[in-house]
């Protein structure tokens, strides 16, 4: 069931009439997407335009942009994250044709094209894909403290030891 309305375009003849095709999409209706984020206020920003490589093969440059809430995971404060986002695409015909090419890290991704191509979920896809691994500010502190400071005044409580325990047991254990 899809997430938002599709958005269905010839993606062949977008890039073969260099057409532009640019709106916004609310995050509120972008589910996938949304099951990342602390609120779904906003919208997502997206600009496609089409065209064709020096070799005559069809694709599409991809701009995104939007200001995500997300959860640091560090301080487990809210977090904006600014996505801006600028990708080439190429299209291919298949599956087929898609898995027989070989993998290049240049700065141009290929990716089935269609007729009839759910633009929306295309977005959404590369949305998610934007969004870091582990979320956090640049500045924050642990909500709870990961290592205390060698001289233990790290202005926290202190926390025991869990292997103090397995300690005490191996010591326990040995024959006296």
């Amino acid at each position: 069931m899809p997430s938002v309305t599709p958005l269905l375009v010839d993606v062949y003849e977008l890039a073969r009439e260099r057409r532009t095709i640019e709106g916004d999409l609310a995050l509120a209706d972008l589910k996938r997407l949304a099951a990342s984020l602390l609120r779904t206020e906003g919208s997502l920003r997206y600009r496609i335009r089409g065209e064709i490589d020096e070799q005559g093969r069809p694709g599409a440059g991809m701009q995104l942009s939007a200001t995500l809430r997300l959860e640091c995971q560090r301080c487990n404060q809210e977090l904006d994250y600014v996505l801006r986002r600028d990708a080439h695409f190429r299209f291919v015909s298949s599956e087929d044709e898609l898995n027989a090419l070989p993998i290049d890290d240049d700065d141009v991704d290929e990716i089935v094209g269609s007729q009839h191509m759910d633009v929306a979920a295309w977005i959404e896809d590369e949305a998610i894909l934007s969004l870091p691994l582990v979320p956090r500010h640049d500045d924050c502190r642990p909500a709870v403290p990961l290592v205390a400071t060698p001289d233990g005044d790290d202005g926290e409580e202190k926390r025991p030891n869990p292997f103090a325990a397995l300690a005490s047991l191996k010591a326990a254990r040995k024959p006296g």
